[in-house]
């Protein structure tokens, strides 16, 4: 019994130390969402209703970084905003299987001072991930914006909740979708992502 209290302790104190990184703890903020949303790259106080911070340091190759992920939604229509730290791409995955694989992939950048959004699908584990239209499906991203703002890049989209297209997922008021996410350091949409990677989970209302 001692044994499995010492044993216990340990790792409580490993996980707040910072030892271990609990993704699935993250901290998420809520507020009511009164402004109105569009899609600019300018993220409003009361744009959205919830937002999540996710952090990753420099590490294996990684040079580290942050991505604010920030949504809302209705029955129809999902609403989504990603600030991340750096210049180049950014993307988000729903719902994989398994790493990667039958991610339904939104990835975006800002060139010129103009957003670049593709809609995309990861047909293996490391992908790769071409446009649904590659794959017969459909670009359903209704709106999008973004721009550039100091050194991090926002992209905003809206999308229906359910498509229709059998290369996005279907959402449904109240759910928990799994995601992954990734950032890299240039606009190029097929570079490696080198900034940071993670996952973790997004509650609809």
């Amino acid at each position: 019994m001692r044994r499995d209290a010492i044993i216990l302790l340990i790792s409580m104190v490993a996980i707040f130390s910072g030892c271990i990184q609990q993704e699935s703890g993250q901290q998420v903020e809520q507020t009511v969402s009164s402004g109105a949303w569009k899609a600019d790259g300018i993220i409003g106080p009361n744009e959205y209703s919830r937002s999540v911070h996710f952090h990753k340091p420099a590490s294996n190759g990684y040079s580290g970084g942050d991505l604010v992920i920030s949504w809302k939604n209705d029955a129809h229509y999902l609403y989504m905003a990603l600030n991340g730290s750096t210049k180049g791409w950014i993307a988000i995955g729903f719902e994989p299987t398994e790493w990667m694989k039958d991610a339904d992939i939104i990835m975006g950048t800002v060139e010129n001072g103009k957003a670049i959004v593709k809609d995309e699908y990861s047909t293996g584990n490391y992908g790769p991930h071409p446009d649904d239209t590659d794959l017969g499906g459909t670009f359903d991203i209704l709106e999008y914006g973004g721009r550039d703002v100091g050194g991090n890049t926002v992209i905003e989209f809206k999308r229906k909740m359910n498509t229709g297209d059998r290369f996005d997922k279907a959402f449904v008021p109240g759910q928990v979708v799994p995601i992954i996410w990734a950032m890299a350091d240039t606009t190029m949409n097929d570079a490696k992502h080198n900034v940071a990677i993670g996952k973790g989970s997004l509650e609809l209302q």
